[in-house]
């Protein structure tokens, strides 16, 4: 059998087990590398193992088609200095606590939001509406570590309904830079002025390799791009809208055009409109 290998991006870890089951889904028992935690109480390095919590499972990034999960038993340490020797059990940086996947899988499924609609995310992932939407509020922040981004090339701007039905949106704002797209930042609601205020936060050096914004048709997102980088960047409206302008306009006319049966018989007909639409854009 022919083997290669794939980084994780799961640092600190020793793979002990690989396995598929019967699935087909990837199965990686891990254990963590890092020797003790920061107690809960007090803030100190404990380094007393007391025992280890349960196995939890945690959905990974894809590999060749194949769904991929982590399996790791968190250790649990104690400490010897505060009152009552509590203990904390230690959590290591590709993962967050009460969360079923891993923090690169999720990012993954962000990008995969922007500029497509939830439904079909959760088709391409195979998850759950609620799934896809409890991955967005736990990435809400406004920092950036821009000291390790050389370059942004092209930023993208995009809304997510948090809610079905409900006017309830985040915005994501992402780079297109070295061939992959990085999140930026996940922001509380679409207002301008937000998204002004952290377009504006971007150093000097970076919004000098801006080469393009990517939006949608939203008035706020482009006149606070263009107050935060100039009048002169140029705006690109995303495919997805522009296809779904397309697919609205025939719609309409063949509403227009055709009688109601006539119309019922061309039920599917827009699916591979969109698709022709996407796969020109």
């Amino acid at each position: 059998m022919t083997k290669i290998e794939i980084p994780l991006d799961t640092p600190d870890i020793e793979i002990e087990n690989v396995e598929i089951n019967k699935k087909g889904d990837i199965i990686i028992t891990a254990k963590s590398t890092v020797k003790g935690t920061r107690c809960h109480k007090c803030g100190g390095q404990i380094t007393k193992l007391h025992c280890h919590d349960r196995e939890i499972t945690l959905r990974h990034l894809s590999i060749l088609g194949r769904q991929v999960y982590i399996r790791i038993c968190p250790a649990r340490y104690q400490c010897t200095h505060y009152s009552g020797n509590p203990t904390t059990t230690q959590k290591l940086q590709w993962y967050e606590p009460r969360s079923p996947h891993t923090i690169a899988y999720e990012e993954h499924v962000l990008r995969e939001l922007v500029g497509s609609m939830v439904s079909d995310v959760c088709i391409k992932e195979d998850l759950g509406y609620e799934a896809v939407m409890g991955i967005v509020p736990r990435h809400i922040k406004t920092e950036v570590e821009w000291c390790k981004i050389e370059r942004l090339d092209v930023i993208g701007i995009d809304e997510i309904s948090l809610k079905k039905g409900h006017k309830d949106f985040v915005t994501v704002v992402t780079a297109r830079t070295g061939g992959r797209i990085i999140i930026l930042a996940v922001l509380n609601g679409r207002k301008k002025s937000t998204v002004k205020a952290f377009l504006g936060s971007f150093p000097k050096r970076l919004k000098k390799t801006i080469l393009a914004v990517c939006s949608d048709l939203y008035e706020g997102y482009i006149n606070a791009a263009k107050e935060a980088f100039g009048a002169n960047v140029i705006i690109v409206v995303d495919r997805f809208h522009i296809a779904k302008l397309y697919r609205n306009g025939l719609d309409e006319l063949r509403k227009e055009e055709l009688s109601k049966e006539e119309y019922k018989k061309l039920k599917g007909a827009m699916w591979i409109l969109r698709k022709e639409i996407e796969g020109l854009t």
